[in-house]
């Protein structure tokens, strides 16, 4: 093995995990209280049982 390989295959380990961090963050932990944006926007406010609360409905007359 070269270190030529061993430095390819260092590589792809970190970009592999990286990659599987990421999806985690953005793609697996929607429900958490904290859930991550990349758009800025701040988070919603959540209810005790992890849920986001109802929107309120406008009055009809």
């Amino acid at each position: 093995m070269t270190r030529a390989d061993r430095a390819i295959g260092v590589a792809l380990g970190v970009l592999l995990g990286l990659a599987i961090v990421i999806a985690f963050v953005f793609l697996g932990s929607g429900d958490t209280i904290d859930d991550p944006s990349v758009s800025g926007d701040e988070p919603e406010q959540q209810r005790e049982n992890g849920r986001s609360p109802a929107k309120p409905q406008p009055a009809q007359p």
